[in-house]
């Protein structure tokens, strides 16, 4: 009676514990949260021209074999589609095929997503609705313990956020975030002055995951104050930036292209000790 009372509570703790992992469906909770909360924070920005109308749970990268068939999925330039994006006018948006791009950004967006792909995640089906043509199609997505990781539709967007100085700083910075709220990228910039003797001291950064982040700046030391001009640019995995200095006008000219997000800016710091 006692061996039957232990066998069964082993069952029943069993139970407790895979459901308390798993919905009924077998979608692992944490997934679903992750996967939902994306999907309306797409659908609040984005619906407009690309409705996310559903999900299914596929499963875990259990092997190589798993995790070499899900890269070349995630790469396939026949299937894989991107979301091209302007942040600062969201209302106009395409979606391309990743195979109609050059072949050199394609070998740079299959490099960047094989970074991203780990044994252990979780693949979801998303199902996609063009709206006007009404026409479907579906992407996969990865998934962490965490959060997503990984769609060529979202993954083609960001959200910027810039902090710009307040009176007496002379620092500033962009971070640049993946939809579903992680940090993806950073670029930062700072001026730093003391005297007599006119010292000037300046610092800058750029950062990002799956695309390129770019700052250049030109420092100018006058006889009593320094001035830093500066220049920004980030883009998701395909695409270029240019930042030279043009002499006669005085600032940067900054050129950006992506087949997804891009993002740029430029100002001037100036410090007199």
């Amino acid at each position: 009676m006692r061996k039957y009372l232990f066998s069964a509570g082993i069952v029943l703790f069993s139970v407790l514990f895979f459901a308390g992992c798993f919905s009924l469906n077998g979608t692992p909770d944490k997934v679903k949260i992750s996967v939902e909360a994306v999907m309306n924070d797409w659908n609040l920005l984005f619906s407009n021209s690309l409705e996310l109308i559903s999900w299914d749970y596929v499963g875990i990268i259990e092997d190589y074999d798993d995790l070499k068939e899900t890269l070349e999925l995630l790469t396939d330039p026949d299937s894989v589609r991107l979301f091209q994006i302007d942040i600062m006018d969201p209302s106009f948006a395409s979606i391309i095929l990743l195979s109609s791009i050059p072949s050199a950004d394609q070998d740079e967006f299959a490099e960047a997503v094989e970074e991203l792909v780990e044994l252990g995640q979780h693949k979801v089906k998303l199902n996609w609705r063009t709206v006007g043509s009404g026409s479907e199609f579906t992407t996969i997505a990865l998934v962490d313990e965490n959060n997503i990781v990984w769609d060529s539709i979202i993954g083609s967007v960001v959200v910027e956020e810039e902090f710009l100085p307040v009176a007496g700083e002379k620092t500033g910075s962009v971070i640049i975030k993946w939809l579903w709220g992680a940090e993806r990228g950073k670029i930062s910039w700072s001026l730093e002055c003391s005297g007599p003797p006119l010292a000037c001291n300046y610092t800058s950064e750029s950062k990002i995951s799956s695309g390129e982040a770019r700052i250049e700046t030109k420092l100018v030391k006058g006889e009593e104050c320094c001035t830093l001009y500066y220049a920004w640019a980030y883009r998701t995995p395909t695409g270029s930036i240019s930042i030279d200095w043009n002499p006669e006008t005085e600032q940067f000219d900054v050129e950006v292209s992506s087949w997804g997000s891009t993002g740029s800016g430029q100002g001037i710091f100036e410090c007199c000790p």
